[in-house]
């Protein structure tokens, strides 16, 4: 037996309004069609419904029985057919994957998410967190779009990049470590330092980050390595060495245990924004106009 669901519907307004002209009123159809419709239903299932007299319509005990399974079988229906809305508009909303290797470029990164979703109030944005190395892997799999990540970086040329922010670096220390309490240092003083670094990555750019070799000709001593910025921390936290990283990172990974040093006399951090060079995703190229036009090293053009 097969009976359609605006069938199903039909016998449940009729029940709410015992009353076929206006039932049929609020199903857009006539009181004749309406009718032959319950009559079709009545002869399927085999019993009646419905007691129809010229001054009243009123529901048998079988069509008692029948109401609250009909309604509960519209509301299923109801739902799955919200389900599929809801699953098409997921579908075709335009979606971004937004990668950030350490704090990104710190609050421009938040300001180009926001100013993202108003222009395109309809765009599914997900955020994900990558190690060191990861901007060339994440962007070639599409397991990201976009990448904020830290410059110097070795990257081929399928892949573009664009400077969007530059904070000085800083020295990161326990707080009971002897230059805790300094407002700033030179890189010369922290000599005599265990340095923990990123490890597995371009020996270039690791060197680079830990300003090795130091303006006197001086080498870094190297600790313990981590593959993430919060591992990073967490030796230093430890006691296990000092490390250096951009100054966003004392506003998002503060943490009790730690203190943060300006350095005074080496490059600043460079953030860099990166995509590959032939996307189709026109969420990317949305992106990039927006990081482009607040970033404070670019004309917004």
């Amino acid at each position: 037996m097969d009976v359609p669901i605006h069938t199903i519907r039909y016998f449940c307004v009729l029940a709410d309004e015992l009353h076929f002209g206006r039932a049929a009123e609020r199903l857009s159809i006539t009181p004749p069609s309406l009718s032959q419709q319950i009559s079709k239903l009545e002869d399927q299932i085999g019993v009646r419904l419905f007691d129809r007299s010229p001054r009243k319509v009123e529901l048998t005990a079988h069509g008692r029985e029948l109401l609250p399974l009909a309604r509960r079988v519209q509301d299923d229906h109801e739902q799955v057919l919200a389900w599929a809305r809801a699953t098409r508009r997921d579908r075709d909303a335009p979606s971004l994957r937004v990668g950030v290797v350490a704090a990104g470029a710190g609050v421009l990164t938040t300001q180009a998410i926001a100013t993202t979703l108003q222009r395109v109030p309809s765009a599914r944005i997900e955020m994900r967190r990558l190690g060191f190395f990861d901007v060339i892997e994440d962007l070639d799999s599409a397991r990201a779009d976009v990448v904020f990540a830290p410059w110097p970086l070795n990257l081929p040329p399928r892949i573009r990049v664009e400077k969007l922010w530059s904070e000085p670096r800083v020295l990161v220390v326990p707080v009971g470590h002897r230059l805790a309490d300094r407002e700033a240092i030179s890189i010369l003083e922290a000599a005599d330092e265990i340095f923990v670094a990123a490890g597995g990555g371009d020996p270039e750019i690791i060197d680079w980050w830990l300003v090795d070799p130091r303006p006197d000709g001086s080498r870094a001593h190297r600790g313990p390595t981590a593959d993430s910025v919060e591992g990073l921390l967490e030796l230093v936290a430890a006691g296990a060495g000092v490390n250096i990283a951009g100054e966003s990172a004392a506003h998002h990974y503060r943490r009790a245990e730690l203190a943060y040093l300006p350095i005074t006399d080496i490059e600043p951090a460079t953030i860099v924004l990166c995509t590959l060079a032939d996307s189709r995703n026109p969420m990317v190229h949305t992106f990039r106009d927006t990081a482009r036009t607040l970033s404070p090293m670019s004309d917004g053009s």
